[in-house]
């Protein structure tokens, strides 16, 4: 890609936490401080200006200094691991290897290969395997598995005109697999636009990143597609690339809803075999546009959702990698029993938490949303996960590097979220609610047995406030259709939401009114607030970095106050690819092609 763009300013002006901490010391500001300057009037600056300059100049060199230290640490960190991979990829004469196994594991069985007609993340991680898109998330040697940055993909390049007009040129070598209906012939601009167009896009279920901006999308010849866009869109190169899709498939694939079973490939690797609640095995794709990638020869993908068997799987030899991270019970065990492993930490970004029907009497009052919130003690959430020293609180966003702020130590946002049953009971009383029995209250089995625990410490939390709950199981089909997308009323639900790539998706998928992927019962109510709809829409079109991370801590604390759904936790994604793999740099999406592709058997 060639120009100057949203994200490559961003990339060149983003501030790591402690360069923000450095520049709040010698300023003489706390981080509280420093997220709300620019909001008061120009005597409030005068005189936070002559308070700064009455503090001690050693306490403000001993700060900076410290910081500088950390920052320092924190990016001769960075240096070596950036080094480290490319070390390890010099170690190869020539071209990596071609040939192996990569062997990989999902809780359970997928229920369509087609992401258009399903909820959920399961057809995403098998659809970006064969159906590629314009752009995809990079991934080099030493970058974050969450700095979520676009790089073409199926495009061979880009122009942008003006703000509001995009042309990709599709590559020319790009071909559906040799299979009927398509047999071999070559991704065409149409193919792309039929993803994007008509009912088809209109009723996708992740069609809110785009939609709202989007005028049309056209084939203007077979290797050329034209975006129109209402307005500028911050984020559009990632969203065309987003790992929840569009994807771009052959139109002949809906004759009989074959969607459904199977798919044509035209990305990295071929359906080679579905074993219908076991696996499905892949093979290389020998026409792929990006040959020779990618390296390995085939890729399974194993339903196993014990943890034992999945830890015993990676100690054999039977796994050899994951894709969406291993569950903290076991990341110890394989850290002690696989010497010589690659591992990658990072949060999750993954929105969930409890969503109390905002039309049910008296969950229409905020403070009553905000007593749930004082009432869950969210480290022992992270406790039961495992996950206490290294989770984090979600705020309205997961957390996001550069965007989400951390309640554990910003005290306008704090207010909200710890762990406070003398407030839950204070903001009870002032909304005349003297305790509350048998509300219906949805978890599920979907995300694993740990979930379900954690579901039990939310359900003793609210009691001791005086909010009884009726604890409902529900089964995964179950869940995504009633839970999940808050069409069912009258209750509490319990769920994760989405994996979030970038602040604009995890904001507007839950609190736009009509999204469809909002698991807030009667959500079309905070189309009454008017407040935060212009936050939501001014910060998706601001091309400036540090005035819209202002606009989105304002949105965090304005939805704290709202308390439309009560934030959950983050634990850690924790990667691992046995040591016979090389090439590995994990990206923490449901979409992960891009880090399969690049990594290569070194015992060949």
């Amino acid at each position: 890609m060639t120009g100057s763009t949203y994200w490559t300013r961003l990339r060149n002006r983003r501030l790591s936490r402690r360069a923000v901490l450095r520049s709040a010391a010698t300023a003489g500001v706390g981080a509280a401080g420093l997220a709300l300057v620019g909001c008061g009037d120009d005597d409030d600056d005068q005189q936070a200006a002559a308070q700064q300059q009455a503090e001690p100049e050693q306490q403000q060199d001993a700060a900076a200094q410290a910081a500088d230290q950390a920052e320092q640490q924190e990016q001769a960190m960075q240096q070596q691991q950036q080094q480290a991979a490319v070390a390890q990829a010099q170690q190869q004469d020539g071209p990596p290897p071609m040939g192996g196994e990569l062997r990989i594991s999902d809780t359970s069985d997928l229920a369509s290969f087609d992401i258009f007609l399903t909820f959920g993340y399961k057809a995403a991680l098998h659809g970006h395997n064969c159906y590629p898109m314009l752009t995809q998330f990079s991934n080099n040697p030493g970058q974050s598995s969450i700095d979520f940055q676009p790089e073409l993909w199926l495009a061979e390049s880009y122009e942008q005109p003006d703000d509001v007009t995009w042309l990709f040129t599709i590559k020319e070598n790009a071909v559906w697999e040799d299979k009927e209906p398509v047999n071999g012939r070559a991704v065409t601009a149409e193919d792309v636009a039929f993803s994007w167009s008509g009912d088809r896009y209109a009723n996708f279920p992740n069609r809110g990143a785009i939609l709202p901006s989007l005028v049309g999308v056209e084939a203007t010849d077979n290797r050329t597609l034209r975006f129109d866009l209402n307005g500028p869109l911050a984020p559009f190169l990632l969203y065309v690339g987003h790992h929840a899709g569009p994807y771009v498939m052959p139109p002949e694939l809906l004759v009989d809803e074959m969607s459904r079973q199977t798919m044509i490939s035209a990305g990295p690797f071929v359906i080679d075999e579905y074993d219908p609640g076991s696996r499905v095995t892949y093979k290389r794709n020998p026409t792929y546009f990006d040959a020779p990638k990618p390296y390995a020869d085939s890729l399974v993908i194993n339903f196993i959702s014990d943890n034992s068997a999945i830890a015993a799987a990676f100690l054999s030899g039977e796994l050899n990698t994951t894709w969406f991270g291993v569950a903290p019970p076991i990341v110890e065990e394989l850290e002690n029993g696989i010497p010589g492993a690659t591992w990658d930490y990072e949060p999750n970004l993954v929105i969930g938490g409890v969503f109390p029907d905002i039309g049910l009497e008296p969950f229409t009052d905020p403070r009553v949303r905000q007593a749930m919130s004082s009432a869950i003690d969210r480290d022992s959430i992270l406790a039961a996960g495992g996950a206490l020293e290294t989770g984090k609180w979600s705020t309205a966003l997961p957390p996001m590097p550069g965007w989400w702020v951390d309640p554990k130590e910003d005290d306008a946002l704090g207010e909200y979220y710890r762990y406070d049953p003398a407030r839950a009971m204070q903001l009870l009383d002032a909304a005349g609610v003297d305790g509350l029995s048998e509300v219906p209250f949805h978890t599920t089995t979907a995300y694993g047995p740990i979930f379900a625990e954690q579901s039990q410490v939310v359900q003793a939390n609210l009691l001791d406030v005086g909010i009884e709950v009726e604890l409902v199981v529900n089964e995964p089909t179950i869940h995504y259709s009633t839970i999940f997308n808050g069409s069912t009323t009258g209750v509490i639900g319990h769920t994760l939401s989405v994996a979030s790539i970038e602040p604009d998706e995890a904001l507007r998928n839950v609190f736009i009114p009509d999204s469809p992927r909002s698991p807030i019962p009667n959500g079309e109510l905070m189309a009454d607030d008017a407040r935060m709809a212009e936050l939501l829409n001014a910060q998706r079109v601001e091309g400036d970095v540090e005035a819209r991370k202002q606009q989105i801590y304002d949105l965090q604390l304005h939805i704290a106050e709202q308390m439309y759904s009560v934030p959950w936790v983050n634990a850690p994604v924790s990667q691992v690819a046995r040591p016979e793999l090389s090439g590995v740099n994990f990206i923490q999406t449901f979409a992960p092609a891009p880090s399969l592709e690049d990594m290569w058997f070194n015992n060949l």
